[in-house]
């Protein structure tokens, strides 16, 4: 069996000019707790007449190379207000050779942000020894304290910073903030007392004999540590400020013109333009001329034409694996350094099969526990069932519907991740439902099994919460009550199990943890078209009327499966295979490439037969009355190929005949729509 491992193409903003003359910047934001404060720096970098690149660590998952940085000038890396699995750290709090060989090579470096340190050492106060990173490229001798964790008369934070004698790199004094305090900001004793930039303050503060901003120099290279939150100023104007000093201070150092890319070509490995095998990858390669380029950087990105493919930031191309995926694809690599100077090269996909079983698609939606999904991957695995994983934790990204179309289930797993999930489409905050692609993929009969803590945390905030006819919880997801959660409601507990319901799908009890109890599993209230799966357990608990799993087949579309708990966290692999397997078996036994069949008091309709199909396969339906009939037929990107308003239809038996060597259509998954008067049938048709 295999597995692809989606990454969608590197997104990143090109600001940079043409030919970036004076300071060359690269700024990385490696901020997942909030990824829209990086606008502030941003918005500051400009208006001190600066241009930047923007490399976005939080979509790719990863830190900047050497190579790329090396490149520029300066790297300003915004950790923001995030404080765990920093890139900066490489995701795993270790030292990033790649910071320390540009440092090493002269490059100028200004980190700034709360609690990138906390994400390394997590306990004050913390000595650094000759060769720790800290001391040798930061000039930090030890991290002594926080900002409101730690102070004592001024319990609520720093209120203030103000500058040291003898900096010569900013004028502005005292730094003030959009609050009162800030909380989290490190206090620091630097290696040398005159590489202190800002002290804590006002004076009378606990810690106002430590610095929070330290410049250091090793080498020819330089570090700036900044470590409070940059884009909460006091007003923008004082970022803009307190920026455009910086910037000035390290434009003195700059290289001056770099050198822009004049021209790409781009290739195959051995000079291949085609990809044969079931699922296979080409690996593309790009000479960027001259070779004396400052910046030898490219994104890499795939147009789809008439097949499918993807492709990931070093530039390896991916076949579906599936029939949609033959024809031909455009990729395209773009230089890096803001010329925008790119090519393109075509090329052919073959021999990807229909594979018409049923097939599942595991969402990791989960950047608090990055690895945890791979209990999931395992029980899949272990399962025997054919499936693939998407990782929006490296693509920044929800899959679009071309990719979940391919899919009879998708696993939407959200482990214990509670803020910013790509599960949401917050666009609308009186009624929050899945983001766009999902919805198209329920309405055209797809099943989602959403599991995992916080879920519902993550945009409505703590319980309760009441839904209601008209809104998607409610609904789609046939829950009316957020009522409580565990461990929060239940002066600490937790719940220690939970208790199986009377349904079709789950027979195993009870579920139990590898922990005592398990904590943040919600309590709900679900509607009277949802049907119960789990109640929160044992007897005696004081949620234990209310249900923490359930699902909801929606009329003439999908399943929604909700699971408010962690299922990674399940006490054993046995039990968390029989349980997986009990629910993918009666999706499985339920659903595939379209219902069978469909009944109401308007009409029956008979889903697409033979389906597969070579050549022609043919929709039926009975009309119980008279009814004004329209039929669309879309590719998977949503796109109407073909339409046929058929009319004001009288009672009796019909059908529609779709030909492939009529309607041109090329060997791949199609989606229908059947209109019947206001009501909306809609379902999945595949072409050999």
């Amino acid at each position: 069996m295999k597995k692809i491992y989606y990454l969608l193409s590197l997104l990143l903003l090109m600001l940079s000019s043409t030919t970036y003359a004076g300071l060359s910047i690269l700024l990385v934001h490696d901020n997942n707790a909030d990824i829209t404060r990086v606008e502030v720096i941003k918005t500051a970098i400009v208006n001190s007449g600066n241009t930047f690149t923007l490399y976005d660590a939080v979509v790719e998952g990863s830190s900047p190379s050497y190579v790329l940085m090396s490149g520029f000038d300066l790297v300003v890396w915004y950790t923001g207000n995030d404080y765990a699995g920093l890139y900066f750290w490489n995701g795993n709090e270790t030292d990033n050779e790649g910071v320390k060989q540009y440092i090493d090579n002269g490059g100028m470096l200004w980190i700034q942000g709360l609690d990138f340190m906390f994400d390394r050492y997590s306990e004050v106060p913390y000595d650094f020894m000759e060769g720790d990173f800290v001391k040798e490229y930061m000039g930090i001798n030890q991290y002594f304290a926080q900002s409101h964790v730690d102070d004592g008369l001024y319990s609520d934070g720093v209120s203030q910073l103000d500058l040291a004698n003898g900096n010569n790199i900013f004028t502005m004094t005292p730094l003030l903030w959009t609050y009162e305090t800030m909380w989290y900001v490190d206090a620091y004793l630097p290696s040398d007392l005159e590489d202190g930039v800002y002290k804590m303050g006002p004076a009378g503060y606990d810690f106002e004999n430590y610095y929070s901003v330290v410049y250091h120099e090793k080498g020819e290279g330089k570090v700036l540590t900044c470590a409070f939150e940059t884009a909460r100023f006091d007003t923008q104007e004082s970022c803009d400020n307190f920026i455009a000093e910086g910037l000035t201070y390290f434009s003195q150092f700059s290289s001056g013109t770099g050198v822009p890319v004049e021209s790409i070509e781009i290739y195959g490995a051995g000079n291949a333009t085609t990809i044969t095998e079931d699922g296979g990858t080409l690996q593309m390669f790009v000479n960027v001329l001259p070779e004396d380029a400052t910046i030898q950087a490219v994104t890499w990105s795939v147009t789809n034409g008439t097949g499918y493919a993807f492709i990931d930031n070093t530039g390896l191309l991916t076949a579906t694996g599936t029939s949609i995926g033959n024809g031909t694809v455009w990729v395209k690599a773009t230089s890096f350094d803001g010329t925008n100077i790119s090519d393109s090269l075509e090329v052919t996909i073959s021999n990807q099969t229909n594979n018409p079983e049923f097939e599942v698609l595991l969402v990791n939606d989960n950047s608090n526990g990055v690895d945890r999904y791979l209990v999931i991957d395992t029980t899949l695995l272990n399962l025997g069932y054919n499936y693939d994983i998407y990782n929006t934790v490296n693509t920044g990204i929800s899959p679009d519907f071309g990719l979940l179309s391919n899919y009879d289930m998708v696993i939407w797993y959200t482990g214990n991740n509670g803020v910013n999930l790509k599960l949401w489409d917050i666009s609308d905050t009186n009624n929050y439902k899945f983001n766009q692609a999902l919805m198209n993929y329920i309405n055209h009969n797809g099943n989602v099994w959403v599991q995992g803590l916080d879920f519902m945390y993550d945009i409505v905030g703590g319980a309760p919460d009441a839904f209601g006819t008209g809104q998607f919880i409610y609904d789609y997801m046939g829950i009316s009550n957020y009522v409580a959660q565990s461990y929060v409601d239940d002066d600490a507990l937790g719940v220690p199990m939970l208790n199986v319901a009377a349904n079709d799908i789950s027979t195993i009890n009870p579920i139990s943890w590898v922990y005592e109890t398990m904590w943040y599993v919600d309590a709900l209230e679900i509607s009277s078209s949802a049907h119960g799966m789990y109640k929160m357990g044992p007897t005696g608990y004081v949620f234990d009327d209310y249900y923490s799993a359930l699902y909801k087949q929606i009329p003439n579309k999908g399943f929604i499966i909700s699971w408010a708990f962690e299922t990674a966290r399940i006490d054993t692999r046995a039990n968390t295979e029989a349980i997986f397997d009990e629910v993918l078996t009666y999706v499985k036994d339920h659903s595939g490439t379209g219902i069978n069949e469909w009944n109401n008091d308007k009409a029956k309709i008979t889903a697409a037969y033979p389906n597969p199909a070579e050549v022609v396969s043919t929709v039926t339906y009975n009309l119980h009355q008279a009814a004004q009939i329209q039929f669309e037929l879309h590719d998977i990107t949503g796109r109407i190929i073909y339409s046929q308003n058929l009319g004001y239809l009288q009672a009796g038996e019909q059908s529609i005949e779709l030909n492939k060597n009529t309607l041109n259509l090329n060997g791949g998954i199609y989606l229908y729509t059947l209109s019947i008067d206001t009501e909306r049938f809609t379902g999945k048709l595949i072409f050999n």
